[in-house]
């Protein structure tokens, strides 16, 4: 099987326009006193757009047949370090293999995922943005509202419910009121999603030890959602998960922001 890479050209033409959703300025409590390393603490953002869907397996195809692992324009200088050790990407085959078009594309690393969203105009969304998208203002477990049901039965790959599904859930896919309060679908439970953001386990507010401490000398990124092979308690909206820039899984996705259209 080729990979994603081999039958690029070298013009990259331009991205398609993205179907996103507008997110108010604002601020919002970031963070639950549930969530050991993410105690809650009171943010402001400025106003953006987030792309309503994860980017689609069709969606990175094209990124790839145009050029995009050909023309470094868009990748970071990490990105381009990497790239030049895996001119095809880490997971072509992953990502080719019995995925149709409509569903995430998975096994992707975050210098792929920064580079697709560059090429689309955008760029990936920091933890508070992709949190306030989610989950908006009110203080909700899940995209959805508080029960977990939902997630059992729908994400999960089924397994806690009557599904009986171990896959993900087209990103197209609207059936059981699964939005966000934004309108956004599938922030949770399909696929984890890259963030722009570094973790560590005491990223945010204390005193002492519990101190913020500089996320720069740490490669580990962070990911959010959980995905279809968790327990609803990984797909909440404040639950983080540290992952090195280069992993590729079969659970891991992306979607893209933008901060004007």
């Amino acid at each position: 099987m080729l990979g994603w890479g081999a039958a690029a050209t070298v013009a990259v033409a331009e991205a398609p326009r993205p179907d996103t959703v507008p997110v108010p300025a604002g601020r919002f409590q970031q963070g639950s006193a549930r969530e050991p390393d993410a105690p809650p603490r009171t943010v402001s953002l400025p106003a953006f757009h987030i792309d309503r869907h994860e980017v689609t397996v069709a969606d990175f195809a094209r990124f790839v047949s145009e050029g995009g692992y050909r023309d470094t324009r868009h990748w970071s200088t990490a990105g381009r370090e990497w790239l030049a050790s895996h001119p095809e990407g880490a997971g072509a085959d992953a990502r080719a293999a019995g995925r149709a078009g409509d569903h995430p594309v998975v096994a992707v690393t975050l210098f792929e995922a920064e580079a697709y969203c560059a090429w689309a105009g955008g760029r990936l969304p920091t933890e508070a943005e992709w949190e306030r998208a989610a989950c908006g203002t009110d203080g909700r477990r899940f995209p959805w509202g508080d029960s977990e049901e939902v997630a059992a039965a729908w994400y999960a790959g089924g397994k806690f419910g009557s599904l009986q599904r171990v896959a993900t859930v087209p990103a197209h896919d609207q059936a059981a009121g699964l939005h966000s309060p934004t309108g956004t679908l599938h922030m949770a439970g399909n696929v984890w999603e890259w963030t722009a953001d570094r973790y560590h386990a005491r990223d945010w507010g204390g005193t002492g030890t519990d101190a913020p401490r500089s996320t720069a000398d740490t490669p580990w990124h962070v990911l959010r959602g959980g995905s279809f092979m968790n327990l609803p308690s990984y797909s909440t909206c404040r639950h983080r998960e540290p992952a090195r820039p280069d992993r590729t899984a079969f659970t891991v996705g992306f979607r893209c922001v933008r901060d004007s259209l």
